[in-house]
């Protein structure tokens, strides 16, 4: 089955971890819909591969790339001034991807080492995009945020402590925030995946499963949806992303 894009052109769309194992998918999503896409993720090495593997189309000026660490307020806010500068106006659209997985029991040793790794991408990466894009946002009159959660926050297994609670926290920001401006235009989601389908994934658990996983595509399709009129009337929603999980 094909995907239906919206119409992105004019948009300016911010992607971070943009260019990761969704992230490229999303990212790729976006450009073809016509929007200009600043493509956002912590090492320039990963940027480059990706950039290395887009099709051969005619994107020129309305992509843009930029390495830079979103777990502090000086890396998010140079994400939101690069935007600008790249694209001549604020952005509209923040889709927040950045995440990472990590398991080990409260008891392990380097447990404190798991718990602020977790906190610090899962979290506090979502405070400071957040917070640094809101006031491009505002200045546009509305414009949407959307973050990932996880499945795993309602649920978790044994050793997902830290990880199941970033998630949730994730959570939790994603409500108060949408209620704060809300008034203001400003959309503020979530998406809440099961396992998605990736590399690393399918490396981790086998290839068996993987047919009843979420694909990238899928994820692209949620960010679209949520951002986009159709989902005007939608504020500090969890859309559930499980395929057949």
């Amino acid at each position: 089955m094909g995907h239906r894009n919206l119409d992105g052109a004019g948009r300016v769309v911010i992607i971070t971890g943009g260019a990761g194992a969704v992230g490229s998918t999303v990212s790729r999503r976006w450009l073809e819909t016509g929007a200009s896409v600043l493509v956002v993720d912590h090492r320039q090495s990963t940027i480059d591969d990706w950039l290395s593997q887009l099709p051969q189309k005619n994107w020129g000026d309305r992509v843009a790339t930029l390495a830079t660490d979103v777990t502090t307020q000086a890396g998010a806010q140079t994400m939101v001034d690069k935007a600008r500068t790249s694209f001549g106006k604020p952005a509209d659209t923040l889709i927040h991807l950045v995440g990472g997985f990590a398991a080990g029991a409260l008891e392990d040793e380097n447990a404190q080492r798991t718990w602020d790794a977790a906190i610090a991408v899962n979290l506090t990466s979502a405070f400071q995009c957040y917070r640094a894009v809101l006031p491009a946002l505002r200045e546009r009159n509305g414009g949407w945020i959307v973050g990932l959660g996880s499945r795993a926050a309602n649920n978790p297994a044994p050793r997902l402590s830290a990880y199941a609670a970033s998630k949730a926290a994730l959570g939790a920001l994603t409500s108060s925030l949408s209620a704060e401006v809300r008034d203001a235009g400003i959309h503020v989601n979530l998406i809440v995946a099961s396992t998605i389908d990736t590399a690393a994934n399918r490396k981790a658990m086998g290839e068996a499963q993987a047919a009843s996983w979420v694909s990238a595509d899928d994820i692209a399709d949620a960010t679209m949806y949520l951002c986009s009129d159709n989902a005007r009337s939608v504020h500090g929603a969890t859309l559930e992303v499980f395929a057949k999980a």
